[in-house]
């Protein structure tokens, strides 16, 4: 258990400490918390009843799924993985590590979310903080499986880029972060139907904020979850058959 801390601890500073997972899992998304945020709140009064949900999820969304794949991929690459098996240490473990890593760095970025917004841009305070943290729990673990189920598949790290904005650029259009996905076409609604940010979104309006949702908001909690139950379960599949060649 000890070793394990040591690794945590020196994973989380070696993230600090790259320029690319500070930029994507700090300093972009809470520029652009900051920009949008003034934006959204001047445009539409209506956006700070949710306006903490919506930014969570960008920088959530953002951090997981582009800032977790390539370092994944790199490691495979560079044969890091090899030499941790040489040691002893089992690559589920460096993967675990990776997890549980992002899962701190986004948390600490979607708190100082949650305590800005209302402070920056007069946004509502969520009406259950319950449901507000068990919804934000789902957002975390389901886009960090999405985030490793990426970075286990992708043979490289261009491919592995060009799967993460293949979720995240659709997560910002369909999802209906930026605006109500009731004002797309059907057809895009439906896509939207496929990303767990669009239940995200459903389950904070619904459970954090109680305003009315277009999904019921447990259903949509549900659905999120599973998403990465599933996620999960196929990075474990990938990664142990992969296994043999790293």
């Amino acid at each position: 258990m000890n070793a394990f801390f040591k690794h945590l601890f020196i994973q989380f500073k070696l993230d600090i400490r790259e320029h690319g997972t500070l930029m994507t899992y700090y300093l972009v998304p809470l520029v652009f918390y900051l920009v949008m945020g003034a934006v959204f709140s001047s445009i539409n009064p209506l956006a700070k009843q949710t306006l903490s949900a919506t930014m969570v999820i960008f920088a959530v969304t953002m951090g997981a799924v582009l800032g977790i794949p390539s370092p994944i991929v790199k490691m495979r690459e560079s044969g890091v993985l090899r030499a941790y098996r040489v040691c002893g240490i089992p690559g589920w473990a460096v993967l675990f590590i990776q997890a549980v890593s992002a899962f701190l760095h986004l948390l600490i970025v979607s708190i100082i979310i949650f305590f800005t917004t209302h402070l920056f841009f007069g946004s509502n305070y969520p009406q259950s903080l319950i449901g507000y943290s068990l919804t934000l729990f789902i957002l975390l673990f389901s886009s960090i499986a999405l985030g490793l189920f990426i970075g286990v598949t992708a043979r490289s790290q261009s491919i592995a880029m060009m799967l993460s904005q293949a979720i995240f650029l659709p997560t910002m259009m369909l999802s209906g972060i930026m605006f109500p996905a009731s004002m797309l076409p059907k057809a895009l609604r439906v896509a939207g139907h496929l990303l767990p940010a669009t239940y995200i979104m459903q389950s904070f309006s619904g459970l954090a904020f109680m305003l009315h949702t277009d999904i019921d908001a447990t259903l949509s909690l549900l659905i999120a979850a599973g998403i990465g139950v599933l996620a999960a379960i196929l990075t474990v599949s990938r990664f142990r058959a992969m296994g043999k060649s790293v």
